[in-house]
């Protein structure tokens, strides 16, 4: 559960820390997810790569993540700009104990 708030954060999903910033991202041909044309955009380093598959029409949301690495599951996102139904919490906030 650390891991995924970890991901909840917009700078993990421009930045992650999987690869260092140092690595250098690649983009692949134009493919279909889920009936969706999406660019790839490769991140790879040391054997170890993440695949963000980018929509090529309308706003240009991650779509999908695909990663070799065992601690970073694979996700598809989807319903942009579609309402929400979360509430605010009540009581008091607690700040999760550092890993």
């Amino acid at each position: 559960m650390a891991k995924l708030a970890s991901w909840c954060h917009q700078e993990q999903l421009s930045a992650p820390d999987t690869l260092d910033a140092g690595s250098k991202a690649t983009k692949g041909k134009v493919t279909t997810v889920d009936g969706q044309q999406a660019v790839p955009v490769v991140l790879a380093k040391k054997g170890e790569s993440v695949t963000w598959y980018v929509a090529t029409t309308g706003k240009p949301y991650f779509i999908k993540q695909d990663s070799t690495r065992d601690d970073l599951l694979t996700s598809r996102t989807s319903d942009f700009g579609g309402a929400v139904s979360a509430k605010a919490p009540s009581g008091a906030v607690v700040e999760a104990p550092a890993a």
